[in-house]
């Protein structure tokens, strides 16, 4: 497990991305969901967990954004036509 609770972490991230964001908690999780950010989480938390809130909300960002949903492929596909 590594030293940290990963749960108590993956808990953590939603409630600061939600504040930071201004989404619900259903929101997020929907979005963490969707972007595969939870197994991101999981797999990079041990790394993650040693920087500020404000730095891993940036990482999810940034992963999201290089990680996009089935929905916004299509979108951006359709767009491309």
């Amino acid at each position: 497990m590594g030293g940290y609770d990963k749960i108590d972490y993956a808990v953590n991230i939603v409630e600061a991305y939600r504040r930071a964001k201004g989404l619900s908690g259903e929101e997020v999780a929907r979005i963490f969901g969707d972007a595969g950010v939870f197994k991101f989480l999981e797999d990079f938390g041990d790394t993650l967990h040693c920087q500020s809130d404000e730095a891993t909300i940036a990482e999810i960002d940034e992963f999201i954004h290089y990680h996009p949903t089935e929905s916004q492929e299509i979108t951006s596909s359709d767009t491309k036509r």
